[in-house]
């Protein structure tokens, strides 16, 4: 927004890469606000990651660590 104002006001040339970088952020955060918004309209209790781990071999790090043998 604050570009396209300038761009008005200003006159200040727009190379074609920086349109293109300007319509990729808003994508994003329009994005991004709308994944915010659809975790705040979940239930309390439901988790809010996409997929919770099943078992416990899933929570462990992939990592070979000696001290996590024989615990899974």
């Amino acid at each position: 927004m604050a570009v396209m104002v300038s761009w008005l006001i200003f006159r200040n040339p727009i190379s074609y890469m920086n349109a293109v970088g300007c319509g990729i952020t808003l994508v994003g955060c329009t994005f991004y606000g709308y994944v915010r918004h659809m975790l705040s309209q979940q239930t309390p209790g439901t988790p809010r990651t996409p997929r919770t781990p099943r078992s416990k071999m899933e929570l462990l790090p992939l990592v070979n660590n000696d001290k996590l043998e024989g615990k899974v």
